[in-house]
């Protein structure tokens, strides 16, 4: 898992915390990686009183495939998930899981103890905790 902090703010778009398009079939062919390059997993930001907490619905990826940004005012999480095909003949009946670059952008309104961060991964969840700092 690598991870990175930037002094200055995020000026993306941010596409906040849903769930992904679904993806589709087309003629038979597989189109899912290929007609949403960067999906976006499904995920819940949770607020203690002492951290926020980011939970990434993310199955079958190891820690290393996960690039972890924080910026002043947004928590960014990227990756990719790979491929994963059937052996043999075969014909694909429906297409739901998304594979490929994903991007996930989290809106950070509060302020982060940017030296206390901690993101672990737990079957097939990412979790990163966000320790508020002191006022």
């Amino acid at each position: 898992m690598r991870y990175r902090r930037f002094s200055y703010r995020y000026t993306g778009v941010f596409s906040g915390i849903t769930s992904p398009s679904q993806s589709t079939v087309w003629e038979g062919q597989l189109q899912a990686s290929f007609a949403y390059p960067q999906w976006q997993p499904a995920a819940d930001l949770y607020e203690t009183p002492t951290a926020l907490i980011v939970k990434v619905e993310v199955a079958g990826m190891v820690e290393e495939d996960f690039e972890i940004s924080l910026y002043e005012n947004a928590l960014v999480i990227q990756g990719v998930r790979p491929w994963e095909s059937f052996e043999g003949e075969g014909l694909y009946h429906a297409v739901n899981i998304h594979y490929g670059a994903f991007r996930l952008e989290v809106p950070i309104q509060q302020r982060i103890d940017r030296d206390r961060i901690q993101a672990r991964y737990d079957r097939g969840f990412l979790y990163v905790i966000l320790p508020k700092a002191e006022v």
